[in-house]
C-alpha cells in the first residue's frame, strides 16, 4: 500500500460520488465528510470529524461536536480538494478519498488531477470507487496482492518507464506515453504483482471483479 512508512498519518475522506457502501476497514485516521459525504458516512454509521463543502448537496444534518466549515459555491477547489487541504493542516500525510469515482466523469477526472497535484508535492492519495482503487506512481514501486479482477497501468505523463511483475503480460523497463494505452486490463498471475516506475508518473488501476 501506498504510504509514508510509520510516518504515515491517515485522513480519511468521503466523498460524494455515488457508492454501494464504505469499505469501512479501510476509513482509518482523520475522517472528513465533503458535503454529500456526509450523507455517505451517517449512513454506513461513521459520524466524521470534519465537515466540509459548500452544502450543494448533503442532506444530513451535522451531528453535535462536529467541526463544520461551510464555504461559498464559487469557488475554485472541489469540495474534495478543499477536505484535503484541511487534511493537510492537520497533519496527514496519506489521504484515502472515498466515494471518490464514478457518478459525474467530470469530477472523477477532477479527482484524478487532484491526486497530481499532491503526489507532486510529496503526498500520497488514493481514490476508492464501488470495485475501484487508483492511485499514481512516481519513481517508486508497489506490493499489490492478488484480487480477481484488472489491472491497467497507464502513462500520466509524457513519457514513463515501467516494469511489471507478477501479471499475466510481464514488461521491463519498458516505455509508455500518454497518448496509447497499451497497459490497459493486465492481470496478477501470481501471489502479488510488482509494479515500478522508473521514470515519470504512472496511474494504476485496480478493478476488482469481472
Amino acid at each position: 500500500m501506498i504510504g509514508n512508512g510509520n510516518n504515515k498519518k491517515i485522513c480519511s475522506i468521503i466523498c460524494g460520488a455515488p457508492c454501494n457502501g464504505l469499505q469501512r476497514e479501510l476509513v482509518q485516521g482523520f475522517v472528513i465528510a465533503a458535503d454529500r459525504g456526509l450523507d455517505i458516512a451517517l449512513e454506513a454509521g461513521i459520524k466524521p470529524d470534519l465537515v466540509v463543502g459548500d452544502f450543494d448537496s448533503a442532506k444530513s444534518e451535522v451531528p453535535e461536536g462536529v467541526e463544520c466549515v461551510k464555504v461559498s459555491p464559487i469557488k475554485d477547489d472541489t469540495d474534495a480538494m478543499l477536505a484535503a487541504h484541511f487534511a493537510l493542516k492537520y497533519g496527514c500525510n496519506e489521504l484515502r478519498f472515498f466515494c471518490a469515482i464514478g457518478g459525474r466523469i467530470d469530477h472523477t477526472v477532477a479527482n484524478i488531477q487532484m491526486l497530481y497535484h499532491f503526489k507532486m508535492r510529496g503526498i500520497s492519495g488514493v481514490l476508492f470507487g464501488d470495485d475501484t482503487r487508483l492511485f499514481l506512481l512516481s519513481d517508486e514501486s508497489v506490493e499489490i496482492p492478488k484480487y480477481d479482477g484488472y489491472l491497467s497501468v497507464f502513462a500520466y505523463e509524457k513519457n514513463v518507464i515501467v516494469s511489471e511483475s507478477g501479471v499475466r503480460y510481464p514488461i521491463t523497463n519498458h516505455p509508455l506515453t500518454n497518448d496509447m494505452p497499451i497497459g490497459v486490463s493486465n492481470e496478477i498471475a501470481g501471489d502479488k504483482a510488482v509494479i515500478t516506475v522508473h521514470s515519470g508518473t504512472a496511474l494504476v488501476l485496480e478493478v476488482h471483479g469481472k
